[in-house]
């Protein structure tokens, strides 16, 4: 009977391994950033949006997100008024980053570096003190 009960548990253990692969479980994600223009100075009201949560950098150009059901996929939009917008997609995960939009009229695309850390050591201030 015990025998019974331990194959049962480790069948359990293996499909919700599966679920995991085929759905991707959720993990936290949580995202600081600073928003910079091609001179390097900050960008306040740019629009950042996170997996659809839209967000405006404050006048320093910073923004955050705090989500801890998370999501299979991280997808980063960055948009402001006369500058190219910036979009990427990366797996879910702790991230700073730094995003620098181009001027709409300039030949270089906007960019950004993503640094991942480890949820700990992300706060509203890891990019940019505000």
């Amino acid at each position: 009977m015990r025998a019974f009960h331990l194959s049962r548990l480790i069948v359990a253990l293996f499909l919700i391994g599966c679920i995991c692969v085929l759905a991707s479980c959720d993990s936290a994600l949580l995202v600081a950033g600073i928003v910079l223009d091609s001179q390097q100075r900050p960008l306040g009201h740019a629009t950042v949006e996170l997996n659809g949560v839209k967000k405006e950098t404050n006048e320093n150009g910073c923004f955050y997100f705090a989500d801890s059901s998370g999501g299979s996929e991280l997808s980063l939009r960055v948009a402001k008024v006369g500058h190219k917008s910036y979009r990427e997609e990366k797996e879910p995960g702790s991230y700073s980053i730094v995003v620098t939009l181009a001027p709409e009229d300039d030949q270089q695309q906007s960019s950004a570096t993503w640094q991942r850390s480890p949820a700990g050591e992300i706060s509203k201030n890891a990019v940019c003190s505000e």
